[in-house]
This record gives structure tokens, C-alpha cells and sequence, in this order.
């Protein structure tokens, strides 16, 4: 039995002022689709509708069920607090693992792009496979093809087997994201994969490679456990899960556990967390702009410009990011869109938290 459970409870802040705390990434419309309804899809035609979850944030409970099929809605769970994958992840594998600890799940994040969807079928499929029979957790890497500072990367070592066409190489270490220096050395090595946070395991495994590598996790996620199913059950998870620390599964599992294992997906991949990462999946004109509407330009080239409902009109400008909504006008030069959490920082500072 295999399940795709889609996590959606990322909030993407570098992404604003398009992202909100009510506007959410996964919500982030593309090509006439919100990411998550993409991410849906893929996952349906992974496993079938019936083994498809999705994972939010509580207070986005309501927005995401409601931008999403009726026939979804109701296999929609919620984390009762904001602790990042580690516990989310191991909430939804306690869920499972309760009655299926042999199941196979694919945790696939909703805020990704794939431009060949049917190769990704076909890569997550093998996944799964692998899932079923490695004594280890599964997670698919992305070919490098340039010195990305905004991603975690990959190790490979020796490849064990091959599962339906696809070699599964042995994980030697995981990297946080690395310096610009650092990252040029991993392209150079060619050994280096991107993560692309697609993890694949077995429902019980998850949950005890949780425990074993993370003490302050046990008895919480052993008290859920034993909860569900009863009467209790709603009671115990938001009281448990809220005392939980915040760690991501990489911190909490990938880069402690022994028995990782990788299949690598060159399937047009993007994780879209910051408007430059946006910019490389966009149609441009012939001098690299992107443009959401109309727009006339002279002599500018390299620009990324969002005014829905207006003509752009751009003159000798280059590399900007221009972002136009009904309350927040957004200007910033492309190789420094990084900052924008710096930014939001002060929003808060100065008390203006209704443009969060």
C-alpha cells in the first residue's frame, strides 16, 4: 500500500508581499493552477485520490479546504502548532502507521514546480518500490547544474541496484546550504545532488527513526500514537504537539540516520522560494524580462515585473524585481531578494503587521 501525503503548511516569505500569513505558497497561482492543485495531481496520479492527504498549519486549515476539490477536502490534517517537518511528518506517519506500519508514504511539498510530470510519475513510482524493500528511508536528489546557495545537497555514494530503470545509490552525508565557495567545490566534485525534500519511507520506520534520533520527540509521538483511535485523540495531539521543539526532518532524521538511500529525478525540478527561483521556470522575452500582463519596455533587460491589472512600462532598467499588489508596491534588485525576511523584520518592528 503506498500514500502521498502533500505538506502544505510552508509560508515562503521571501515570496512576499504576494505571500501572507493568509495567502500562503502553496496557494501561489501558476499557469492558471495554484501550486498545491498541482502538487495534488501529481500525487493522485502517483497513488490514486483515495491514498492522498494533505498536512496543514491549523490556522490555514480553511483556506487551504477551500481552494481545493470537495473530494480532497475532507482527507485535509492539520499540525496544531508551527514546528517544521520533523514533527509534522511524523505526525502524519503516526496517523498511517497506527494500522499500516508497512505502508509506503512519498512526502511531497507543495510549493515545488515539475516541468515533466510524467518522468516524475515514473521516478516516485521507482521510489515507492525501493521504499518497500530498503532497510532505510528514500529521497529523491536533483542534478546540480549550477552552484545554488539556497538549496541543501546531497552526497551520492555506490550505486546498490537498479529499480525500474532508475540506479538507487547509497546516501554518503547530507549538507546544509552551503556558501557560495562551498557550493562551487560540490559542482566541481560532481558528486553533489540537490535535496529536493521528497522524502519516501515506511509509515512505521518514520516514526521510529523520529524517536531513536530525537529523545525530546519519544514520548510525545508514543503518547499520540497510543491516542488515536480513542476518544482522546483530538485532546492529546494539540496539547503533545505543541510542546514538540521545532526541527525539520533533514535536522532530525536525513542527517543522523545511517540508512539513507537516493534516487535521482531529473524531471524539471524547482523549489519556488524566492522570486529569483520563480524567474527560472517563467516565460521571458527575447532580453530575459518576464512579465505577468502587458508591458513596453526600452532598453531594459533582466526584469521580473507582477502589476496585475496595469500596463508596466520599464525604461533603461536591469535585474529588478518589481511587485505591484492592492496594498504593498515591491522593488528590489534580483541578486539581493534574499533580504526580504530582513525586510519583513522591520514590518514587524514597525508595527505594520497588516502588510505580513
Amino acid at each position: 500500500m503506498a500514500y502521498a501525503v502533500v505538506m502544505a503548511g510552508g509560508n515562503g516569505s521571501r515570496l512576499w508581499p504576494k505571500v501572507r500569513m493568509k495567502a500562503p505558497k502553496p496557494l501561489m497561482v501558476l499557469e492558471g493552477k495554484t501550486l498545491l492543485e498541482k502538487t495534488l495531481e501529481r500525487a493522485i496520479a502517483l497513488v490514486g485520490r483515495e491514498n492522498v492527504f494533505v498536512t496543514t498549519n491549523e490556522s490555514l486549515k480553511d483556506t487551504i479546504t477551500t481552494s481545493i476539490s470537495p473530494s480532497l477536502s475532507g482527507r485535509v490534517y492539520t499540525e496544531p502548532g508551527v514546528r517544521d517537518t520533523g514533527p509534522a511528518m511524523g505526525l502524519m506517519a503516526a496517523r498511517i502507521a497506527v494500522s499500516k506500519p508497512e505502508a509506503v508514504i512519498a512526502f511531497l511539498p507543495a510549493d515545488h514546480v515539475i516541468l515533466d510530470e510524467t518522468e516524475f510519475t515514473r521516478v516516485l513510482k521507482a521510489a515507492l518500490t525501493a521504499g518497500e524493500t530498503v532497510d532505510g528511508l528514500v529521497v529523491i536528489g536533483i542534478s546540480a547544474v549550477e552552484p545554488c546557495t539556497s538549496y541543501g545537497y546531497i552526497r551520492r555514494g555506490k550505486e546498490l541496484y537498479v529499480q525500474d530503470g532508475y540506479p538507487v545509490y547509497k546516501v554518503e552525508r547530507f549538507r546544509e546550504k552551503p556558501g557560495p565557495d562551498k557550493a562551487q567545490r560540490y559542482i566541481k566534485q560532481g558528486n553533489y545532488l540537490w535535496n529536493s525534500g521528497i522524502v519516501v519511507g515506511r509509515a512505521g520506520m518514520i516514526v521510529d527513526l523520529l524517536k531513536k534520533h530525537n529523545p525530546k520527540l519519544k514520548p510525545g509521538l508514543e503518547e499520540i500514537m497510543a491516542s488515536l483511535g480513542q476518544p482522546d485523540e483530538a485532546a492529546v495531539i494539540q496539547r503533545v504537539y505543541s510542546e514538540f521543539e521545532r526541527i525539520s526532518f533533514d535536522y532530525a532524521v536525513l542527517e543522523k540516520a545511517a540508512k539513507i538511500y537516493m534516487v535521482v529525478g531529473d524531471f524539471g525540478w524547482e523549489d519556488i522560494g524566492s522570486w529569483s527561483s520563480l524567474a527560472k521556470v517563467s516565460p521571458r522575452d527575447d532580453a530575459g524580462n518576464i512579465f505577468s500582463g502587458r508591458a513596453l519596455v526600452i532598453d531594459t533587460v533582466n526584469c521580473l515585473v507582477s502589476a496585475p491589472g496595469k500596463l508596466a512600462a520599464l525604461i533603461g532598467v536591469e535585474d529588478l524585481i518589481v511587485i505591484d499588489t492592492d496594498d504593498v508596491l515591491f522593488v528590489c534588485k534580483k541578486d539581493r531578494d534574499q533580504e526580504v525576511k530582513s525586510l519583513l523584520s522591520r514590518i514587524r518592528e514597525a508595527g505594520w503587521d497588516e502588510y505580513l
